[in-house]
């Protein structure tokens, strides 16, 4: 019996070692899974104009010959707190076939539409009109047809780029001013992978 007892007491020793050994090995599979997103910098405003580094994500990108489709993921304000403020999810088409890099535009973006999600306040802070339909239409939608240019030329914070009205979202500086820098460096990544034969030139 004391036999018996020492066996399965052996037994149950290997077998929590094993299961031990096997846990740590899967832990170590899920913990190095490669990101399988590529990824890019831009210049994050904070309330009062802060500047800081953050990263945009690359969800999906699809290119056909006339432009690229892309879905970017990014903070926009970080002034208040998480249940009312997130990451955003753009949707946006910029051109392929411009002949020089700095006309490439955008062909089309969207924060709703299934395609994308408005991760700011809604409405934004202090300003009830200012509902993600407003920003819409006053702000995000103004932005087809806009060029690398015209992001490049853009002043920054609180400004706004060519043929957006100031005034219609000027109490919404920190959310209009982080989407046009997301945007700008979009159009940066953007041509050094579609534009690079000619940006050689």
């Amino acid at each position: 019996m004391k036999k018996i007892a020492s066996i399965l007491l052996v037994l149950s020793f290997l077998f929590a070692f094993t299961s031990c050994g096997v846990g740590e090995e899967k832990d170590k599979k899920t913990t190095n899974i490669e990101n399988p997103y590529d990824m890019f910098h831009y210049t994050h405003y904070a309330s009062g104009g802060t500047e800081e580094e953050e990263t945009a994500v690359v969800l999906f990108e699809h290119a056909n010959a006339t432009f690229t489709s892309y879905q970017i993921a990014f903070i926009s304000c970080t002034c208040r707190d998480v249940s009312v403020n997130y990451y955003s999810v753009m949707y946006i088409e910029l051109l392929n076939t411009k002949d020089k890099p700095e006309d490439c535009a955008i062909r089309a973006i969207t924060f709703s539409e299934g395609k994308g999600l408005w991760g700011d306040s809604n409405p934004t802070y202090g300003t009830t009109d200012y509902t993600p339909e407003y920003f819409d239409e006053n702000f995000i939608q103004p932005m087809v047809g806009k060029t690398k240019a015209d992001f490049d030329a853009w002043g920054g914070y609180k400004k706004q780029i060519k043929g957006i009205d100031v005034d219609a979202v000027t109490s919404a500086s920190v959310s209009t001013s982080n989407i046009t820098s997301c945007i700008k460096s979009l159009f940066e990544y953007h041509v050094n992978k579609y534009y690079a034969d000619k940006i050689a030139e």
